[in-house]
């Protein structure tokens, strides 16, 4: 049955224009949607360069560089130590510069991954391991960080971070299929 028949006399170019447009939006959609994974992709990446950097600048003791990637709003926190959560903390550089009078350490971090929650939400999750000292006690110190950037006055900051024991015995040895997307 043609289009004159089923009564679309005069359409069928419509339906023709319809269906160009409607895949041409189609296309554009699709490439709207990678142009968000990209964005999406570059502030994950901004963000585990952030993880990198502040913990860098905890074990250099830079209370400047370290204090500047807190949100001045504050930062909510859950320590390793089986404590309770905390409440809500507004940082400050002095008292930052205080701790690092009787406390160092020296920081590495691995296998960071950083996933997109919105627009201005990235969650970034990794180890951290290195090597405490306070009191002239040396301690290696080994967790799992569940941390959260979001986008305050266009820079990237510290809004909520979880950190979990990840002790040396008794516990899931890593293997290089566990982070394998397979």
């Amino acid at each position: 049955m043609t289009f004159k028949e089923r009564g679309y006399t005069g359409t069928r170019n419509g339906l023709l224009g319809f269906g160009c447009a409607a895949g041409l939006l189609f296309l554009l959609s699709g490439a709207e949607t990678l142009a968000q994974e990209k964005s999406t992709d570059r502030a994950g990446d901004a963000c585990i360069k952030q993880v990198q950097d502040y913990w860098m600048a905890v074990s250099k003791q830079d209370a400047e560089t370290a204090i500047g990637m807190h949100s001045p709003k504050g930062v909510y926190a859950t320590n390793s130590d089986g404590s309770f959560h905390k409440p809500l903390k507004l940082s400050s550089l002095e008292q930052m510069k205080e701790n690092f009078a009787t406390y160092s350490s020296l920081w590495k971090v691995y296998y960071p991954e950083a996933i997109s929650l919105s627009k201005e939400v990235i969650l970034t999750r990794y180890y951290l391991e290195g090597l405490s000292k306070s009191k002239g006690n040396t301690i290696p110190y080994r967790t799992r960080v569940t941390h959260i950037w979001v986008k305050e006055n266009g820079k990237w900051v510290t809004r909520s971070w979880h950190f979990s024991a990840a002790a040396y015995g008794g516990v899931h040895v890593t293997q290089p299929s566990d982070y394998r997307k397979e």
